[in-house]
């Protein structure tokens, strides 16, 4: 049994606790990081969870085999950085971080470390992402030409001017930092790194500096393109489609209601099949892959190079946006 701690117990930190407690025969929180521990004792208590006031504390803990980060975006790097000088492994939630430089600099002391990084990318564990990437490999669809894709929610009335999420530089671009990310790494994952991004991003509704509507086109190194759409003041959408010579496929799914996904595949020859799926626990999935590679399993499956190709595109569209122009990687 993998024991961890959690650096930054909010709503989506309690997402990932209640994900493998007492769940997970391979992994459990042991310690969380919180800047009141009395006040987190009635959540941390019943779940025999230690709340600690600093990451400090927690990366001296001995019984502590691994670091969950769920703060603010503009803090990994540091607490990436930390986590290498302590020789702790460290699983990272997207954004990794909000640009290139200093994903290089956390990766850096981490490859210096020799230590296990796990970005948080949970939705490359969807099972219809995964079916996805095994068509693409074994060229069912032919050589990939294009991929679509989009994630958008509504957070209209969701944030008050003093949330961190809205803080500046922390939610660049809208919804791409909340979900539009997922995207950016699931044309990493089918199609390979992003060469270059064009982007608009725009403010017209919200009440908090929030943009609403981004759109971004993808150069890959391979040759396909993809597109990325994320708004962030409409019903909630997820999609993916990816289009080959020989077939299409599109995943389509409610962005907060996983397990409810469709897969159609469609061939050029008017073919046409459509497959559903049971719910998934990709929260536990992740960490349990974390887990899984901290015991001397299996590397975590997202590399070094995806994460800081990654966060390149993630940083280029809000560049493209605020200059109007294309941005190489």
């Amino acid at each position: 049994m993998i024991t961890l701690a959690l650096a930054g117990l909010g709503r989506w930190g309690k997402v990932l606790v209640n994900s493998v407690q007492g769940k997970s025969a391979d992994v459990r929180f042991g310690v969380a990081i919180t800047r009141d521990p009395a006040a987190a004792a009635a959540y941390c208590d019943p779940l025999g969870i230690k709340p600690v006031k600093s990451l400090t504390e927690a990366l001296a803990d001995r019984s502590v085999q691994g670091i969950v980060l769920a703060t603010p975006h503009s803090h990994h790097a540091d607490e990436v950085i930390a986590c290498a000088k302590a020789g702790k492994p460290v699983f990272v939630e997207k954004p990794f971080t909000l640009t290139r430089a200093t994903a290089k600099a956390a990766l850096d002391a981490a490859r210096g470390a020799g230590i296990i990084v796990a970005a948080g990318h949970n939705r490359r564990w969807l099972t219809p992402v995964m079916d996805a990437k095994r068509m693409v490999e074994d060229g069912t669809l032919g050589r990939i030409l294009h991929v679509e894709t989009h994630f958008s929610g509504n957070a209209q009335g969701r944030y008050t001017k003093e949330a961190w999420r809205v803080a500046p530089g922390e939610s660049p671009a809208g919804g791409l930092a909340g979900s539009g990310i997922h995207q950016i790494d699931a044309i990493i994952h089918l199609v390979g790194p992003i060469s270059e991004v064009y982007a608009v991003s725009l403010a017209r509704v919200h009440e908090v500096p929030l943009d609403d509507t981004t759109l971004v086109t993808f150069r890959t190194v391979g040759g396909a393109t993809a597109t990325l759409t994320t708004l962030t003041a409409t019903a909630p959408t997820y999609r993916i489609v990816i289009y080959g010579t020989k077939a299409k496929i599109e995943i389509n799914g409610a962005a907060e209601k996983r397990g409810s996904e469709t897969f159609d595949i469609s061939t050029v020859n008017g073919e046409h099949a459509r497959r559903t799926y049971l719910p998934f626990d990709i929260e536990r999935a992740e960490i349990e892959a974390f887990a899984t590679a901290i015991a001397g399993g299996p590397c975590y499956p997202i590399g070094f190079d995806e994460i800081e190709n990654g966060v390149a595109a993630f940083e280029a569209v809000s560049i493209s946006a605020a200059k109007g122009v294309p941005v190489p990687i």
